[in-house]
């Protein structure tokens, strides 16, 4: 295995360590929450004067991702298809939303989910206009 192949195995886990970290780890548990309405985020930043708050969280959960859909191509070529990526972020994302709401360690909702699998595959994006 060559040192840029290892080099990129030690990137992805320490940036799976930190999204984890993030959303998990570092965080109380507490008591059971979730938001299903679809694009409540968005309303709210429409909406309200809370316009800073509204663009981090949905900024931040559209970051948090981007990666993994830069890293994972990288790393192995069966993820070079945007379709696999978009079900890897979905997959991971669900992961981190079920975990939270079942530990109460975060709001369970449907928008990070969504803002995160648009981050994934904004990161294959630009990953597929960088390699080419």
């Amino acid at each position: 295995m060559s040192k840029r192949r290892k080099l990129l195995i030690a990137v992805f886990w320490i940036y799976i360590f930190i999204v984890l970290w993030l959303t998990l780890i570092d965080r109380q548990w507490g008591e059971r929450r979730a938001m299903f309405t679809p694009f409540w985020e968005l309303r709210e930043l429409i909406t309200t004067n809370r316009k800073l708050y509204w663009t981090q969280q949905i900024g931040c959960n559209i970051l948090m991702l981007m990666p993994m859909g830069v890293l994972l191509p990288c790393l192995h070529q069966k993820f070079r298809k945007i379709g696999i990526i978009f079900l890897t972020a979905l997959a991971f994302s669900i992961f981190i939303e079920t975990t939270q709401y079942f530990t109460g360690r975060g709001l369970c909702e449907f928008d990070d989910v969504f803002h995160n699998t648009l981050g994934a595959c904004i990161g294959f994006i630009i990953w597929k206009k960088l390699s080419h």
